[in-house]
């Protein structure tokens, strides 16, 4: 055993420790991926300039440290299949890894893995198969092999016992069919666990998910049998959900004491007049008659509570107006809600756009204004009744962080807005792993 594997124990880093470069034709593994003690990985890290000048993504969690190793240790046209938890394709903080992912790779395939697919640990993986870039330059232009596990040859309780049902041979067969004909391989293919997905859906949610589950319907997955296979568990295993809450909690608590320092952040805060941060562009209200003929692919918002559009039109019509890459609040219907929206859209006549000034775009952080101002309006009780006019939100004042030379601090804009995103992110999680342990159906 000794003659065959190296084991790393000069550092705490392990193999981390080491500044490997394209060298491996070949990576297959588990990285580790329980976060708790990263941070001390991370100001090890701090201590070595060599380290700091190799991991430059800011990856989130051990298992975030593995991903930046195992990339940057791939020789050109090497290839990696890693099985990774669900949350380096689900956490917001993990956007920089996923940019990274694509940056350097090209992606071949997700294949989704059931809970409990290793002993004693509930949560959800996955395996990412990448094969390294020659260049940064290069484009991916193929899809995506994507498949939905549901068993693995052994019962996934505390008895492993083995048992025919075995997904993972079927998604082999599939995926070494795709990578002989990628361009051409959703035509052939009728398996209803197994997708041909674009790269433009992992190129347009790098900042939200990169989880191929919700490429399925509900009704796809209840057909194949995924929805009520994680709605039931045995007594015995009832345990391991209440670890994986415990642990998903840890991993929370661990990634906001990343960002929050030993002591409250200080700063002062100076008041600035929407009118001369921002311009409010006039628009032409788009009805429903004029959407229903024009429909296309861009999208209109209204008065919505959600990021949801009220419908979709062609580009380049005469006369409508297009934004990107701005804020828009909701002048009418639910008055108040600010949304950051980084894509081309227009609007109707319920949602306004916000264009910030030239001046102001190098020190104003889009995602803090949009918490701040939503707060703004909140305060003011617009409402049906009251609506949150272009006139009124342009007289009001917004209180902006300022640095020691009494300058808008787009820093500390930048700091605030990562906690709140974060506190975001943390509640939905234990929501939603709330609302599975309500949920399950215990078998006695």
């Amino acid at each position: 055993f000794n003659e065959s594997f190296t084991l790393k124990t000069n550092s705490i880093l392990g193999t981390l420790s080491d500044t490997v470069v394209n060298e491996y034709d070949l990576i297959l593994t588990n990285p580790p991926y329980v976060t708790s003690g990263s941070s001390n990985l991370k100001e090890e890290i701090k201590k070595d300039g060599e380290l700091v000048n190799y991991f430059k993504v800011n990856a989130m969690g051990v298992e975030g440290l593995f991903m930046e190793w195992i990339i940057r240790a791939l020789k050109p046209n090497g290839k990696a299949f890693i099985v990774v938890p669900d949350g380096i394709l689900d956490r917001g903080d993990q956007k920089y890894l996923r940019k990274f992912i694509l940056d350097e790779c090209f992606l071949d395939g997700i294949i989704s893995l059931p809970e409990n697919t290793f002993f004693t640990t509930n949560k959800k993986t996955y395996i990412i198969c990448l094969t390294k870039k020659t260049g940064k330059k290069e484009i991916q232009q193929t899809p995506v092999f994507s498949y939905l596990v549901s068993e693995i040859g052994e019962s996934r309780d505390v008895y492993r016992f083995d048992i025919e049902e075995n997904d993972l041979i079927e998604a082999t067969e599939l995926f070494n069919l795709f990578k002989g004909n990628k361009q051409s391989f959703a035509k052939f293919n009728h398996n209803k666990r197994c997708k041909s997905l674009e790269v433009s859906f992992f190129e347009n949610n790098i900042n939200d998910n990169w989880t191929i589950d919700k490429c399925w319907t509900n009704e796809e997955l209840l057909e194949l049998g995924i929805v009520k296979q994680i709605k039931e568990v045995k007594f015995n295993d009832f345990p391991l959900l209440l670890d994986d809450l415990i642990l998903t909690i840890e991993e929370l608590k661990e990634e906001i004491n990343n960002l929050l320092s030993t002591n409250e952040e200080i700063f002062e805060t100076k008041e600035y007049k929407l009118s001369d941060l921002f311009d409010f562009p006039s628009i032409k209200g788009l009805t429903k008659t004029f959407i229903k003929n024009n429909s296309g692919n861009i999208p209109v918002y209204g008065g919505r509570q959600d990021e949801v559009p009220i419908g979709y039109i062609a580009e380049n019509l005469k006369d409508v107006k297009y934004f990107e890459n701005c804020l828009g609040w909701n002048r009418e219907g639910s008055v108040g809600y600010v949304f950051y929206h980084q894509h081309k859209f227009t609007t109707n006549d319920h949602h306004r756009p916000l264009l910030i000034k030239d001046e102001f775009k190098n020190v104003l952080d889009p995602n803090y204004i949009k918490i701040k101002l939503q707060e703004l309006l909140f305060k003011q009780g617009f409402r049906w009744s009251k609506t949150a006019s272009k006139e009124k939100v342009q007289k009001l004042k917004i209180e902006l962080p300022i640095n020691e030379r009494n300058n808008i601090s787009l820093e500390i804009q930048n700091r605030l807005s990562e906690r709140a995103q974060k506190i975001e992110e943390i509640k939905r999680k234990i929501q939603e792993k709330g609302n599975y342990l309500i949920n399950v159906k215990v078998i006695i």
